[in-house]
């Protein structure tokens, strides 16, 4: 088993590619030229050695003007991906802003997507500020804090497969502070309770 440890805010390891990390890799590559942007949930414990399937990578990004938006929303499409709606400003206006989901697939690849919401809670912009940088393969990834990802699965999603999840990286990283996994669990429990 693979062990892990984050210095600084930052890991650099090596990695053998997989088809999702490479959609990950174009996809954020794109995403980065408008906005901040943060990995969460499965495929955070998908990157980091877990064997298990998903169809969707979550993340976060800082609040977006439409304008800049529109841009990100052409430079996908121009570059062969698809959206829940073809209209870039319905998109911004109906879904980002409205808190739901913006899904983004390569055509080649319908069964793999990319969820975006805009941070709107503390913990998410949490997860924004003190996001983990990772560098591999010559490519770098932003990925939430893992103290953030184990809170989050415990309390508030509470899924087999979250729970495993949050094993998982309990298991393969070495320098976990358990006083942060607690100050999130208290914080996403505040946040989420009323949903």
């Amino acid at each position: 088993m693979v062990y892990f440890e984050i210095i600084n805010n930052e890991l650099r390891i090596e990695k053998k590619l997989t088809n999702l990390d490479l959609f990950v890799i174009n996809t954020t590559n794109i995403l980065s030229r408008y906005t901040k942007y943060v990995i969460i949930s499965g495929y955070v414990s998908i990157f980091f050695g877990r064997a298990r399937g998903t169809e969707d990578v979550d993340l976060f990004i800082e609040d977006i003007s439409e304008e800049k938006f529109i841009d990100l929303y052409n430079e996908f499409v121009v570059n062969g991906y698809e959206f829940n709606i073809a209209n870039g400003e319905e998109l911004y206006k109906e879904y980002l802003k409205d808190n739901l989901s913006v899904n983004v697939w390569n055509k080649d690849l319908p069964l793999i997507r990319l969820e975006i919401k805009i941070a709107t809670k503390s913990s998410q912009k949490l997860t924004l500020s003190n996001r983990i940088k990772v560098f591999y393969n010559h490519n770098c990834l932003y990925f939430s804090p893992i103290e953030y990802q184990i809170a989050y699965k415990r309390i508030i999603l509470k899924g087999d497969k979250d729970f495993e999840d949050a094993r998982h990286l309990e298991i393969v990283f070495k320098n976990l502070n358990k006083e942060k996994i607690e100050n999130y669990s208290k914080l996403v429990m505040k946040e989420f309770k009323d949903e």
